[in-house]
């Protein structure tokens, strides 16, 4: 193969696994979603060894998992993933948030600045629709990935790249075609009082506790989603 060959051939893997994981993350494809590379290689423009490549690499990076002479499942969520993710994001995010603030550039801390300014959500008297939740779930991310960067601990970035496809990926399936429950309408209302025009100081005292009120919320609606109700309890009866 020509280096250009190889050249183009990199690229379509890149974009198979960008195509795939964006739309695993976005529960497009939703936890425990069976797949193949035949399958996926005639629905999408990539061909069979790019989807293979990308489907390798989301393999370790724990978006999906291989069945050997069965294809690929898009890894499940069940009460324990929850607990485990949301376990390693409140030891992970506290330490990532004081090394970034500390090791930010001026121009890394001009981009914080902007995106601290977009931080606050529209005025809907609390009741949030649910794409302005996902916006600032997606904000929420970038604030962080500025500060993985600005870390330069590349071992501390790699681990927060796969925990928040991870966290983005759970709160997509709790709140994808569900009301925005009151109790992370309140969580987004500390948030933005919290954040908003605070100094880095300010921002590394409050973040470690607003991570784990995120991880509680967490839990509480994958417990609260995964409970049957009484009317379905009765029914089962």
């Amino acid at each position: 193969m020509t280096d250009q060959g190889a050249t183009g051939e990199a690229s379509l893997t890149q974009q198979a696994y960008a195509d795939l994981r964006t739309r695993i993350v976005a529960c497009e494809l939703p936890p425990g979603s069976s797949l193949t590379e035949r399958g996926l290689a005639r629905s999408t423009p990539f061909g069979l060894t790019p989807i293979r490549r990308a489907l390798a690499r989301l393999d370790r990076e724990g978006l999906v998992i291989t069945l050997p002479r069965a294809g690929y499942v898009v890894s499940p969520l069940d009460a324990q993933d929850v607990a485990e993710l949301v376990e390693a994001w409140d030891l992970i995010g506290p330490g990532l948030v004081r090394l970034g603030l500390e090791r930010l550039s001026d121009v890394e801390a001009q981009e914080l600045a902007r995106l601290l300014s977009d931080w606050s959500l529209p005025d809907t008297d609390g009741a949030y629709p649910l794409e302005a939740v996902l916006r600032f779930s997606e904000l929420s991310r970038r604030v962080f990935q500025l500060l993985a960067i600005a870390s330069a601990n590349r071992w501390l970035r790699s681990a927060f790249d796969q925990l928040s496809d991870q966290m983005s990926r759970l709160w997509v399936t709790l709140l994808k075609g569900r009301e925005v429950p009151e109790q992370l309408q309140q969580l987004i209302v500390r948030w933005n009082q919290h954040i908003v025009g605070r100094q880095p100081e300010e921002i590394a005292q409050y973040l470690p506790v607003l991570i784990k009120d995120s991880g509680r919320a967490a839990r509480d609606l994958f417990h609260l989603a995964n409970t049957p109700s009484s009317t379905e309890a009765d029914a089962a009866g």
